[in-house]
């Protein structure tokens, strides 16, 4: 019921009711996180931000405060991350990485 975008690639996040576009709490400003050009993406009640310098900052889709995880790559990112059945691709300048549970 909820869709989440970025403001200004700065790490604040803001979350509306996609059925009115009315804001739900916040803005959430993103610790840790630092310019971000690719897109939010959504996936089993968690929502992924990656920055340029590669942070992925994992946190959940109910609660936008309640960082779950945070993960760095050494890499560069500017392409929004894929998410194809269980899979998380990210393209960084580098490299294509492909991360899952198994």
């Amino acid at each position: 019921g909820s869709l989440f975008f970025l403001r200004h690639y700065q790490g604040v996040l803001t979350r509306v009711d996609f059925k009115t576009g009315k804001e739900q709490g916040g803005p959430f400003r993103l610790q840790g996180i630092g310019n971000v050009y690719a897109s939010p993406v959504a996936a089993a009640g968690r929502i992924y931000v990656t920055d340029q310098e590669g942070m992925t900052l994992v946190f959940s889709g109910n609660d936008p405060s309640k960082v779950l995880a945070r993960n760095r790559l050494d890499d560069a990112f500017n392409a929004s991350a894929a998410l194809v059945e269980g899979e998380f691709y990210l393209r960084g300048e580098k490299s294509l990485y492909c991360l899952s549970a198994e």
